[in-house]
């Protein structure tokens, strides 16, 4: 067990890198592809379960519709895009979604029904996410940092308990 949630959160936080630092050197979908290496390795050998690939692919449009209407207000933007006209997040976005989505159930399932913390937890570490993306040319912001900081906080301090909710929604609506 230890040694699944360990490769559940290591692998998860390779291909996070591999998404950021492909999205800053111009190379966009070498993460999405070290992604989906991981999730294919986690549903097959960690997971095995129909729910939380559900809960992969659910979050992979909230997420992206999440990240795109990020973009479309104007306050950042993303390399890699699709194209410019298309106010769209990136593949390398969406991935990030989904692997995020599958440490749900594994490494991070100690955060199962505390809502409180997974707010507070999305607000702190999410911006610092998006920071660090800033920081290696992966994102780019269009206005103060204290103020991408408050949005950010905000969206992922309800994203992350979301997460949890509709996992929690999928294992009961299974019985």
């Amino acid at each position: 067990m230890i040694l699944k949630s360990l490769f559940n959160i290591l692998g998860f936080q390779i291909s996070w890198w591999a998404c950021i630092l492909g999205a800053s050197n111009g190379i966009p979908y070498i993460g999405p592809i070290v992604m989906s290496l991981f999730l294919i390795i986690h549903l097959i050998f960690i997971s095995k379960n129909l729910q939380e690939l559900k809960l992969i692919i659910i979050f992979a449009l909230v997420g992206t519709f999440i990240d795109s209407g990020l973009l479309f207000s104007g306050i950042l933007s993303y390399e890699g895009l699709y194209s410019l006209g298309i106010p769209i997040a990136p593949l390398w976005i969406t991935a990030m979604w989904c692997g995020f989505s599958a440490t749900i159930n594994h490494s991070m399932k100690w955060l199962t029904n505390k809502w409180l913390i997974t707010f507070l937890l999305g607000a702190f570490f999410g911006p610092a996410a998006y920071l660090t993306g800033e920081k290696f040319g992966a994102i780019n912001f269009f206005t103060d940092v204290p103020n991408i900081a408050i949005i950010l906080a905000l969206v992922w301090g309800g994203s992350i308990p979301l997460i949890y909710w509709v996992n929690n929604w999928l294992i009961t609506s299974n019985k």
